[in-house]
């Protein structure tokens, strides 16, 4: 794990050397910043300072979760085999410990503590997330399982597609982990049930406001507020003195107009930090004013509300502002950059602010690590109270400045960082890294991409209310470029619905600007949509608008691939009549631009549609004058050394052997043997080109996690060939 993380931050660094110039300094910059950081096993958030009392509460938790380890398991060998696990629910797990309680009791505050005491006791894995609560963007299950199943190692491609298979297979890679799981701020039994673990090795420590009831084997510590001897002690610890014996009453009356939660403590000692003494008393009187101003709020409310507007009321007027127009977001939290955003300020002034902020106990840090962007969040009351303040205090037109500055932000660095989802731009950027370094290419690629991924995984949120917010103000400039820039992320992570609606505003936007050749983009990028959930209708619906806007702005090449695309989808339907004219209208765009690659790889497909009819003839013709227009410079021999053996299990036999007889005539002919067609290039020669492979075809095949048609017989062998063709022109640009 260290090792990877310095290989990590190696090929970063030498990003920031400037190896890569122009178009992709801003791309660097990204980097510089820290905000690429792959999925990691270890994500507890930051121990809480000043931790105080609660001893009692810890040992239960501790007691609990350390017999999740019996000693007889506790050397576990690695190399063992999963067995089969059980769905969801699992109501007799007996290694979870839920902490219940009224909201600010410090529900979190101990859950967080006590992980951290006990992440020794795990050290295979600490999964960490906020459930989010009652708040809009709380979490759900399967979203949760993708991002816990990432941290373990599996990769999008090989995602499971439902809960059930998700949660077996989480269950199944924690079988031989010592893991500890922390589900913060729990919404119900049926959020976090698909989340246990059945492992005797792994523990669970779940927080929530509700009383959980169908976890019979569950331990539950009900948090009350502190004992008053604990409040006290906890008031001295963050405020940083010892009151005078004068002070000593007040500072017991201020615990208890508090009510002894620790939210409202920390937030009270946000003010009386490193005053003079005196400064209690005083405070104390103020406090008991503004509770008597709120008695329409309940107890709790009443005490961190009293708590909340006094401390906000002593903040400088910059960070006051910066603490409003944070409750314009939605995420659960945010990074320093968009504070800066919010404030249109300097980097450096925001950063003070925040800083600020966090002494104050108004924010709290979101994030541990070093490699990882600072990110910081709210506890959802002072939250609350935020939008308070900013529905009081700033105007409409300035809620929605500060929203479309964010979005601003949000749209410019999305631009950046989809060229690491990119195939292409990210092989630039990763060759470009190997020229100065001699490192691992495809290390190197792999960390690109896993960055670029959690980067928009952990901003998706945001990413989507800002993409909304911008949209809504009717500000089309930012919605068509920021919608674009989403969907290699939602492509990748098969967000369907995420991918389908931004896309449809972005369609308005683009008649909105009265863009046609966006218009049509946009359309093409709906219909991928549709295509990836097998949506054959939608998807020839689409293609046919944005076909017909193509013509009319006389894009051949556009026209041409997208002539390709209804063919393959016809193909697939079996309406070989269609197919074959949508190839030869496709065809006849590229030879009219002279794009030979193009040519080729629609020859192709038409090889494909001529072989599932049964004409082994004309497919293997097809096949050999793609190949004339996709590498003219290679003989026969060397092309069927090179791309018809990874073929040999999935053509026909009778056609196989066809095309292997021609090329050992021409092999005779030109003198090409086998030995020296199979070692004419080397592999990093082959990698150094892979950046020029560009498929249509590959990027029409569904994604392995979409939802999936039921094939016949035939558009079985019809999906093995084309899939077959996919790894030829693969393999054919990596030798060209």
């Amino acid at each position: 794990m260290a090792e990877d993380k310095l290989q990590y931050k190696l090929i970063f660094q030498d990003l920031l050397e400037g190896v890569v110039a122009g178009d992709k300094k801003g791309v660097i910059q990204l980097l510089k910043s820290g905000l690429l950081q792959p999925e990691s096993m270890h994500q507890l958030p930051p121990d809480i300072p000043h931790f105080t009392g609660r001893q009692v509460e810890l040992e239960q938790v501790k007691a609990c979760l350390q017999q999740a380890m019996p000693k007889e398991e506790a050397t576990l060998n690695s190399s063992q085999q999963a067995t089969p696990h059980s769905s969801f629910p699992i109501s007799s797990f007996n290694k979870l410990c839920i902490v219940t309680g009224i909201a600010g009791v410090g529900k979190s505050t101990l859950a967080i503590h006590a992980a951290h005491k006990l992440d020794s006791d795990f050290p295979d894995a600490q999964l960490y997330i906020n459930l989010g609560g009652t708040e809009s963007q709380s979490q759900e299950p399967l979203a949760i399982l993708a991002s816990f199943l990432r941290a373990l190692g599996i990769e999008d491609g090989l995602m499971p597609e439902t809960l059930k298979e998700r949660t077996q297979l989480y269950r199944s890679l924690l079988s031989n982990k010592r893991a500890l799981i922390l589900l913060d701020n729990a919404r119900d039994e049926a959020q976090i049930s698909p989340l246990l673990p059945d492992s005797p090795n792994c523990g669970v420590l779940a927080t929530t406001r509700k009383q959980f009831t169908n976890f019979a084997e569950a331990t539950v510590v009900d948090l009350e507020v502190m004992a008053e001897a604990d409040a006290l002690a906890m008031l001295r610890s963050l405020v940083g003195l010892e009151p005078s014996d004068t002070e000593l009453e007040a500072s017991n009356n201020l615990i208890n107009l508090c009510h002894r939660l620790p939210l409202a403590i920390r937030i009270t000692s946000g003010i009386l930090r490193n005053q003079p003494n005196g400064k209690i008393v005083a405070y104390t009187h103020q406090l008991a004013d503004e509770r008597q101003r709120l008695t329409q709020l309940y107890l709790r409310d009443l005490a961190v509300r009293a708590s909340l507007t006094l401390n906000y009321q002593e903040l400088d007027a910059t960070a006051a502002r910066l603490f409003r127009l944070l409750g314009l977001l939605n995420g659960l939290n945010f990074s320093l950059p968009i504070a800066a955003a919010l404030l249109d300020v300097e980097l450096t002034v925001a950063k003070e602010s925040v800083e600020y902020l966090v002494e104050r106990q108004l924010l709290e840090p979101a994030c541990q690590t070093e490699s990882q962007q600072e990110r910081y969040c709210f506890h959802d009351m002072v939250r609350s109270f935020a939008r308070g303040q900013l529905a009081q205090e700033e105007l409409g037109s300035e809620r929605q400045a500060g929203r479309l500055r964010v979005a601003r932000w949000y749209l410019e660095n999305s631009q950046k960082l989809t060229k690491a989802l990119n195939h292409q731009t990210r092989q630039q950027l990763t060759h470009a890294l190997v020229e100065s370094k001699e490192q691992s290419l495809e290390a190197i690629e792999q960390n690109l991409l896993a960055g670029a991924l959690h980067w928009f995984e952990i901003e998706r949120s945001n990413l989507l209310a800002s993409l909304e917010w911008a949209y809504q103000a009717q500000a089309w400039d930012i919605v068509v470029p920021f919608a674009k820039n989403l969907v290699n992320f939602f492509d990748n992570r098969a967000y369907w619905a995420d991918w389908e609606r931004t896309q449809l505003w972005s369609l308005e936007a683009t008649r909105e600007l009265g863009n046609a050749q966006e218009e049509a983009y946009t359309l093409t990028n709906l219909g991928k949509v549709y295509f990836r959930q097998g949506d054959w209708g939608h998807t020839i619906d689409r293609y046919r608008q944005s076909l017909s806007i193509f013509q009319k702005l006389g894009d051949s090449h556009a026209a041409g691939m997208t002539w390709g695309n209804l063919a393959n989808i016809y193909s697939q339907q079996g309406d070989w009549l269609k197919a074959r004219d949508g190839y030869e209208q496709s065809l006849n765009n590229f030879r009219k631009l002279g794009e030979r690659n193009k040519e080729g790889q629609t020859l192709v497909n038409t090889g494909i549609l001529y072989a599932q009819q049964g004409n082994k003839q004309k497919a293997v013709d097809l096949w050999q004058e793609a190949l004339s227009k996709l590498n003219p410079e290679l003989s026969e021999a060397q092309l069927v050394a090179e791309w018809l053996e990874p073929m040999k299990d999935v053509i026909p036999e009778d056609i196989h052997e066809e095309m292997e007889t021609r090329g050992c005539r021409d092999a005779e002919t030109r003198g090409h043997g086998d030995a020296e067609t199979r070692g004419l290039r080397d592999k990093k020669d082959k990698e150094d080109k892979g950046d020029k492979v560009e498929s249509t075809l590959v990027k029409q095949l569904p994604k392995s996690n979409t939802t999936k048609p039921q094939y016949s017989p035939g558009d079985i062998i019809l999906g093995s060939l084309m899939f077959a063709i996919a790894i030829i022109l693969i393999v054919l640009f990596l030798i060209s």
